[in-house]
């Protein structure tokens, strides 16, 4: 055999040999790359599990759900384990609270934005029946056509927080109420007499429409207490603030600014608006002495001021003038009184 054919012959077989070695070395890089990729969605699914929040992802091809995931979380916040979603395709949208589901149905097609991820608050049904407020950040991802391929998401109970907030705003509100309000005659205080005739000159200047103060004052009141005691005094006030809820429209304000002093706020409806009010609260509470038939008998004075309308008036100017009418009036009605006796 010639040189020439044992190189060949040589050559040959170490193709060969490396041609075995590069399938092997082929054939562990796909092991390895497999195992990788098993490990990687091994740890995927572990970090997953192990995440507080529960996580979800639904697939759609037009309009139909195709495919889903559903973390274990799912059980510890709705009851529901996932083989219950796999289930019934339509119990994610079926376990959300009746009157929350449109608002969530139109949350979700205003997701429009590629990776745009948003959060809202809704309540879902329990499987045992009770109602949890959660928070449910989500994104959709949609096609050109802008039908949705995948809704991908997480949920987070927060009903203990939203049990919080809600005991905090009735606090609040409690809280509000009574720094607004008279303790004894549950009228508005001069605090709120103050803040809310404010807001309604405001009203009346934008409409242009006139505005009624009236001052009332209870007569007598201190005789009454120094004879009667304080228990009487304070019936009159609060018989006095029924009589003010009754003569007077809801939409009034009143209220009681201390002592014996009391304020409502009117919008005037006619010219003698002011009179024919007057009138009343003078007929109701001789109405009162009447039904009542005590011994201490109820006496008002009371006092009448008009907004001004160009600009120069104020709540503080208005109660001074209602004041010094009422002040006016009680004179009057005093020496007339002591005419009569003599």
């Amino acid at each position: 055999m010639g040189d020439n054919e044992k190189s060949k012959e040589e050559l040959i077989s170490e193709i060969t040999v490396l041609r075995k070695e590069l399938e092997n070395f082929r054939s562990k890089e796909r092991l390895d790359r497999a195992s990788k990729s098993f490990a990687n969605k091994e740890f995927c699914t572990t970090l997953v599990s192990e995440l507080p929040e529960y996580l979800y992802s639904v697939e759609f091809i037009q309009g139909r759900i195709i495919a889903m995931f559903h973390s274990k979380q799912c059980q510890e916040i709705t009851g529901y384990c996932p083989d219950d979603y796999i289930a019934n395709p339509n119990l994610w949208m079926d376990m959300i609270y009746e009157k929350d589901r449109e608002r969530v149905r139109i949350f979700l097609q205003e997701l429009r934005e590629p990776l745009q991820c948003k959060a809202i608050e809704h309540r879902i049904v329990h499987k045992d029946g009770s109602v949890r407020w959660v928070l449910n950040m989500s994104t959709v991802h949609r096609d050109a056509n802008g039908s949705a391929l995948r809704q991908s998401g997480f949920l987070i109970d927060v009903s203990g927080r939203r049990e919080e907030d809600e005991r905090n705003m009735k606090l609040l509100d409690e809280t509000r109420r009574n720094s607004f309000t008279d303790d004894l005659t549950q009228l508005y205080n001069r605090r709120a007499f103050r803040v809310l005739a404010e807001q309604q000159v405001l009203v009346a200047e934008r409409i242009d429409h006139s505005v009624l103060l009236f001052f009332i004052d209870v007569d007598g009141l201190k005789y009454v207490n120094d004879t009667f005691g304080h228990g009487a005094g304070d019936k009159q006030l609060v018989d006095l603030a029924l009589i003010l809820k009754s003569t007077f429209r809801e939409s009034d304000i009143i209220a009681r600014l201390g002592g014996d002093e009391f304020a409502v706020l009117s919008m005037e409806m006619s010219p003698d608006s002011s009179d024919l009010l007057v009138k009343r609260l003078g007929e109701n509470v001789e109405k009162k002495n009447t039904t009542d038939n005590n011994v201490i008998q109820l006496s008002v004075s009371t006092g009448v001021s008009r907004y001004c309308l160009d600009g120069s008036d104020s709540v503080a100017n208005m109660l001074g003038r209602a004041d010094k009418d009422m002040y006016e009036r009680k004179q009057r009605k005093y020496n007339d009184q002591k005419q009569t006796c003599a």
